[in-house]
């Protein structure tokens, strides 16, 4: 919790000051016994407490009686989603497709729109990391013609429900590639003819989010784990 005595002015210091002397005093105010004290109306207590930085009057009693704050209420629903995602972290998807890297001559990394922009991320890291042949594809257009028998395909998506991937899956299957789309969100809409999908969680974004709106803080945390895990194979084969 951040306190903010800089955006008081004197007269709400004075008030702060007074309350906190009070405390000491007394196991507890109520917000009309703190109004009646420093002279002030409670519309005035309610509004400093939470210039303060607190939710409420009640919050900051507790602060002011030296008492164990109340918990929060975790309003950031994202938060929670990556905290889920981190206490159940699957470290078997991340084995599997480190597994499937090593193992490939050739790899090319795809996703659409902000995605991308992980994907490029993803390529800086891997470049330095493994000596193959790897791809960022800014375009789904360019892919078919490097495909073939070596070749891992990782295309990763938010949602999936921006960007159609039937037929670069089809094309990859054609040319014995081995494809693979690695989705944040749970999408049971997904066609079919995709044959390999991994879930990383199973849970979804604000509805109202457009994609480009959606963070990709769930990829990038999977790819860092990736990326860890090369990293940690290369290191005990060097010993």
């Amino acid at each position: 919790m951040k306190i903010q005595l800089d955006s008081l002015n004197e007269l709400e210091l004075e008030i702060h000051e007074r309350l906190i002397q009070e405390s000491k005093n007394r196991s507890s105010l109520t917000i009309t016994e703190a109004a009646e004290l420093t002279d002030v109306s409670i519309s005035k207590i309610s509004k400093f407490v939470k210039k303060l930085g607190f939710n409420g009057y009640k919050e900051y009693a507790r602060f002011l009686t030296g008492k164990e704050l109340i918990t929060r209420k975790k309003n950031n629903t994202e938060f929670n989603r990556i905290t889920s995602f981190i206490e159940n972290f699957n470290y078997s998807n991340v084995n599997y497709i480190a597994d499937l890297i090593s193992s490939h001559e050739k790899i090319i990394l795809f996703g659409y729109g902000p995605t991308h922009i992980c994907m490029e991320y993803f390529d800086y890291k891997l470049t330095y990391l493994e000596n193959k042949n790897i791809v960022c594809a800014n375009q789904a257009s360019l892919i078919p013609n490097l495909l073939d028998e070596n070749t891992l395909l990782l295309v990763f998506s938010v949602a999936g429900k921006f960007a159609q991937f039937d037929e670069l899956f089809d094309v990859a299957s054609d040319k014995n590639a081995k494809a693979v789309l690695i989705m944040e969100e749970l999408n049971p809409d997904l066609s079919n003819s995709i044959g390999e999908i991994i879930y990383l969680t199973d849970s979804q974004q604000d509805s109202t989010l457009q994609s480009h709106e959606k963070t990709r803080t769930i990829l990038f945390i999977f790819i860092e784990e990736i990326i860890r895990t090369l990293s940690t194979k290369k290191s005990n084969l060097e010993k």
